[in-house]
């Protein structure tokens, strides 16, 4: 058996949708002190340093990529083994890094 009402109901209209005339200004509190220059000062710093380590690192990454892929190291020698396991390191340490910042940032 069909339990569906039997009544048709017509789709509602955009033309009908009513609107606000203007805005109403919201009066917004917030629950914590306002950051002081020097909070932000500290912050900027932080920033700054965080980012030439990370930049730092990238460019001894590149570079120690390009000299494993140098013909005279390769990745048959000694030296291009642990070459390459240096680098596995590293981008394992990088990585536990982003992944606690991301944590750190996720958590606050």
């Amino acid at each position: 058996m069909d339990h569906r009402p039997r009544v048709i109901q017509e789709a509602a209209s955009t033309n009908e949708v009513p609107t606000m005339s203007s805005a109403a200004s919201l009066a917004r509190s917030a629950s914590y002190p306002a950051p002081t220059q020097e909070a932000s000062q500290k912050a900027t710093t932080t920033k700054g340093a965080n980012v030439q380590d990370e930049n730092y690192r990238q460019r001894l990454k590149a570079a120690s990529t390009e000299l494993l892929n140098d013909n005279r190291v390769g990745s048959g020698s000694k030296a291009g083994r642990s070459l390459q396991n240096v680098l596995m390191e590293t981008e394992h340490r990088l990585r536990e890094q982003r992944r606690q910042s991301l944590h750190k940032k996720a958590s606050k």
